[in-house]
C-alpha cells in the first residue's frame, strides 16, 4: 500500500525545538536540526521518537527491543556477530524504493554509530585504549514517521510511512501515524527548572596539557619514519555535575549554533551535539562528504577576526593538512563508487563558525548500484578527517596514543532512509550526558610541523562553546583557557 507524505497547514507550526520539548525526555527521541548557517548547506530539521525497534550494539553483541510483538525480530533479543551485516539486513526489510521521490528521509534508521564500530571494518586495528564508559558502540531506532522541517521552503511535514514493525503498510496505519504527531503537537510542555546551576566540579582531561603533547611528540615521530602523513589525536574532557540534557542543547545550539547540531535520548545516556562537520550526504546513487581540517580562533574584533581568517586561508601546513585528507576521501569513496565518478567541486574553502574558522573541501561521487547507503557508511568508516593518513596505521597509532576509547566520538549521527534519503553528521562538537557525568572529547590533526603546544590549544579552542553552554546563567569565574593550568592534571 502506498505511503502518505502531509504538509502540515498550521497556522504558526510548532518549530522543531518546540516540538521536540514535548518528547525530549522519553528514550528514543532524535532530534536532527539544520537551518545553519544557511538553508542550502542545513535546509531540513527531522524529529523522531518512540521507535518501533530499538537496537544498542556492544562490540559483536546487539541487542534489540521492539515495540510489540509484531516485529519480524521479535519484541526483544540479542544476537551475535559483525553489526554492519546484521544492521544491513535489518535495515533492507524496510526499504521504500516505490516511493516519491522526495529530498528527506520517508522513515528510517536513526541514531548514532561509533568509533567502535571501525573494528568490524578492519580488523587489523586492535582495541588497546581502556573502556571506560558504559556506553553502547551504536544506537539506532527504525522510525515509521517523522517530522520534517524546510528552512528553504518554510513548510513542515509529517511524514508517515504505513509501515508496521512485520514490514507490511496500510493507509490506516498511515492516518494513525499522522494523528499521533498532531496530539504531540496538543501535549502541554514539560516545565523546565529556572536557573539550573552549572556543574560545579572540575574539568578533567583523559591526557592533560602534558600528557596530549606527549602524544602529539609520539605522533611526530611517526611522521619522520614515515609511518604516517598525519593523525588525528584526542582527549576527552569531563565535568561533574548534573545539567538537563535537553537545557545543555538548547544552550550549545544558541552559543554555537551549527549545521549538525543534534539531540539524541538513549535512556541512559544523552548525546548533545553541535556538529560543523558533513560525514555523509546521499540521494539515491549520489554522496557528498564535507571533510573539515585547519582551525583558527575567532578575533575579538572584525580587524583581527579577518586577519585569522586570512591567517588561515593562506597557512601551509593547514592547506596541506585538509589536501592530504580531501585525497584520501578520493580514495574511499572510489572504492564504492562509479569508475570517474569522484570529484572535489570545492577545495580549502573557509567555513566560520561562533568559536573558530574551518578550513572545508567538499568530495562527492555516484554510488555503484549494488552499494546500499549502509554499506557506503561502513566502507568509509570511521571518517578520514578523524582518523589520519594512511588511515589504518593512523588508526594504530591512535589506539597506542589515546588512553580511552573514543566510543560515540568521531562517529556518525544522523539517518538513513529507507528511501535512499541519508544524512550523518561527523560526531564532534558533541557532549554526552551519563551517570551524573558530562564529557566533551577534542581532537586536532597532527601533521609534520605541528606545535605541540599550538595543536592543546586548539583542542580547547574547538571546546569553547560546549564550556560557555555549561557556564551559562551560572557565575563566570572560571575559564576553559585556566584548564590549561592546575585545573587539568
Amino acid at each position: 500500500m502506498p505511503m502518505q507524505v502531509r504538509i502540515l497547514d498550521w497556522k504558526g507550526a510548532p518549530t522543531p525545538e518546540e516540538l521536540a520539548a514535548r518528547v525530549v525526555d522519553e528514550p528514543g527521541t532524535i532530534l536532527l536540526q539544520g537551518g545553519w548557517p544557511d538553508a542550502r548547506q542545513a535546509r531540513f530539521s527531522f524529529l523522531v521518537t518512540r521507535p518501533f525497534l530499538s537496537v544498542s550494539v556492544w562490540g559483536s553483541r546487539i541487542e534489540w527491543c521492539g515495540r510489540d510483538a509484531g516485529s519480524r525480530c521479535g519484541p526483544a533479543g540479542v544476537v551475535y556477530g559483525n553489526p554492519w551485516q546484521w544492521l544491513q539486513a535489518l535495515w533492507s526489510r524496510y526499504e521504500l524504493p516505490d516511493e516519491p521521490d522526495l529530498p528527506f528521509p520517508l522513515g528510517g534508521m536513526f541514531g548514532f554509530w561509533g568509533y567502535g564500530l571501525g573494528r568490524f571494518v578492519e580488523p587489523s586495528v586492535v582495541p588497546r585504549a581502556c573502556r571506560d564508559l558504559e556506553l553502547p558502540d551504536a544506537w539506532v531506532g527504525l522510525y515509521e514517521s517523522l517530522v520534517c522541517w524546510d528552512h528553504l521552503l518554510g513548510k513542515t511535514w509529517v511524514v508517515a510511512t504505513g509501515l508496521g514493525p512485520d514490514g507490511s503498510r496500510s493507509s490506516r496505519r498511515a492516518r494513525e501515524q499522522i494523528a499521533g504527531w498532531q496530539a504531540i503537537a496538543e501535549e502541554r510542555v514539560p516545565g523546565e527548572p529556572e536557573g539550573e546551576p552549572a556543574p560545579c566540579g572540575p574539568v578533567r582531561s583523559s591526557l592533560g596539557r602534558q600528557g596530549f603533547v606527549r602524544s602529539v611528540r609520539r605522533a611526530l615521530e611517526y611522521i619522520r619514519l614515515g609511518h604516517i602523513y598525519q593523525v588525528n589525536l584526542s582527549h576527552r574532557l569531563t565535568v561533574c555535575g548534573r545539567v538537563r540534557a535537553w537545557t545543555l542543547y538548547r544552550r550549545m545550539r544558541s552559543v554555537t549554533p551549527a549545521p549538525g547540531s543534534a539531540y539524541l535520548n538513549g535512556g541512559s545516556f544523552q548525546l548533545v551535539s553541535a556538529s560543523p562537520e558533513l560525514f555523509l550526504r546521499m540521494s539515491g546513487a549520489h554522496i557528498v562528504t564535507r571533510p573539515i581540517k585547519g582551525t583558527r580562533p575567532r578575533g575579538d574584533d572584525p580587524e583581527s577576526d579577518q586577519a585569522r581568517m586570512r591567517e588561515l586561508r593562506s597557512s601551509p601546513k593547514e592547506n596541506a593538512e585538509l589536501v592530504m585528507i580531501t585525497d584520501l576521501l578520493r580514495n574511499d569513496l572510489g572504492r564504492i563508487c562509479e569508475f570517474g565518478s569522484v570529484c572535489v567541486p570545492e577545495l580549502a574553502c573557509v567555513e566560520s563558525h561562533p568559536q573558530v574558522h574551518h578550513l572545508v573541501s567538499t568530495v562527492e561521487g555516484r554510488l555503484r548500484p549494488e552499494v546500499s547507503h549502509l554499506e557506503a557508511l561502513a566502507a568509509v568508516f570511521p571518517g578520514g578527517s578523524v582518523t589520519g593518513a594512511p588511515k589504518v596505521r593512523a588508526r594504530q597509532i591512535i589506539e597506542e596514543l589515546e588512553p580511552v576509547h573514543r566510543s560515540f566520538f568521531t562517529g556518525a549521527l544522523g539517518a538513513l532512509g529507507f528511501n535512499r534519503e541519508s544524512r550523518l553528521q561527523m560526531i564532534i562538537r558533541t557532549a554526552c550526558c551519563e551517570g551524573g557525568r558530562i564529557h566533551h572529547p577534542v581532537g586536532a590533526g597532527i601533521v609534520a610541523d605541528s606545535d605541540p603546544e599550538a595543536e592543546y590549544e586548539e583542542t580547547l579552542a574547538k571546546a569553547r562553546g560546549w564550556w560557555e553552554a555549561l557556564q551559562a546563567g551560572a557565575a563566570r569565574d572560571r575559564d576553559l583557557v585556566n584548564l590549561t593550568g592546575a585545573r587539568v592534571p
